[in-house]
């Protein structure tokens, strides 16, 4: 696919993690109890694995990938 063809067609432009991540305001995270709280952070961490493995790996530690990142405790 070429990147003009992504431009011009949404529905082929490459999904990014922001694309499917859930996010919580401070205010909503502190609603969670544990076990959502958990339930997030292994949903979140499944969603980064399958989009990494969909594409070519991170360069690095500098990389954009959340995942080179780490997932934090909260929002």
């Amino acid at each position: 696919m070429m990147a003009a063809e992504a431009r011009a067609d949404p529905a082929l432009a490459p999904v990014t993690f922001k694309d499917v991540i859930v996010t919580f305001t401070q205010e909503e995270w502190e609603f969670l109890n544990l076990a959502q709280r958990a339930l997030y952070r292994k949903v979140t961490l499944d969603t980064c694995r399958l989009l990494v493995s969909l594409v070519l790996p991170c360069s690095g530690p500098t990389a954009s990938c959340p995942c080179s990142l780490g997932l934090h405790s909260g929002p």
